[in-house]
């Protein structure tokens, strides 16, 4: 994980929100000529309204396409989802208020701002608010001929998450171990980032994989890394660099990661070369 700047875009990802409730939810009694929000549904209007792809798009941007938990790239927009961080169903926003992006001045339950009195935005309602939308991956890897979820937005459900990559200096506070484990470090937010580690399931068999092969090829040139994208000796040749041929663990690694979809796939976590750089 690393920090998530949601201010940066906040104003355009706030008009996507404005022009959604302007257009699909806002009602004018007769009478009074008095304005309401109402039937503010993410899964219908706002998906089917073209609103959730401009909110995705945007999110892809910002992030600059990676994944908010696990860090991969999201080539692909089929495999990129739009993440509640106050899950859809929540009766309460307690835990995730302690952050400024989803404080009860930027975000609130989407029931409560339904029947609020006074309407005037922010807070947002938390199913189509920008602060509460973050982009994940889906969390699926090859795995033979099945594709599974295993981490990030699918596999964290509704689960307590908070979202520690709204802490600025994230990076500082969690280490990646030399077998691909990922820890919060010592210090007042390292309850938060466990759970949210949890959750997510970023310490899931194949994260561990992927990030233990990237802290192997720590020393080795990027441009060979990447040549191995097309070329699969020189793939088993990199392979072997760092495995040895006598462990049936690492035997089994080596004609995993021949395989092109799973060096495809490994090559998606290259942020892992420059956060093990330097490591012993």
């Amino acid at each position: 994980m690393r920090y998530i700047d949601k201010r940066a875009d906040e104003e355009e990802g706030n008009l996507i929100t404005d022009g959604y409730l302007e257009n699909e939810c806002k009602t004018t009694d007769l009478l009074t000529g008095e304005v309401r929000y109402q039937n503010i549904d993410y899964a219908g209007s706002f998906s089917t309204g073209g609103y959730k792809k401009q909110m995705l798009e945007l999110g892809m941007v910002s992030q600059q396409r990676y994944c908010c938990y696990c860090l991969r790239k999201i080539s692909k927009s089929k495999s990129a989802t739009l993440e509640h961080i106050i899950p859809q169903r929540a009766d309460s926003t307690q835990g995730y208020d302690r952050f400024a992006e989803l404080s009860n001045r930027q975000v609130m339950l989407t029931l409560e701002f339904t029947y609020a009195e006074n309407q005037t935005k922010p807070p947002y309602p938390h199913t189509v608010a920008w602060n509460n939308l973050v982009v994940s991956c889906d969390g699926r890897f090859p795995i033979d001929n099945q594709v599974s979820s295993h981490c990030c937005n699918n596999a964290r459900s509704s689960e307590y998450a908070p979202p520690v990559y709204y802490l600025l200096d994230l990076e500082s506070r969690l280490v990646y171990m030399q077998d691909g484990t990922l820890q919060p470090l010592d210090g007042n937010r390292q309850d938060e980032i466990r759970a949210t580690i949890g959750s997510a399931k970023l310490n899931c068999q194949a994260l561990k994989e992927i990030r233990k092969l990237w802290y192997l090829l720590r020393n080795c040139p990027y441009k060979e890394i990447v040549s191995c994208l097309y070329d699969r000796n020189l793939r088993m040749k990199t392979l072997c660099k760092v495995f040895s041929m006598k462990d049936s663990a690492e035997v089994n690694m080596i004609f995993k990661y021949l395989k092109d979809e799973y060096w495809r796939t490994f090559m998606e976590y290259h942020l892992f070369y420059k956060i093990f750089q330097g490591k012993n």
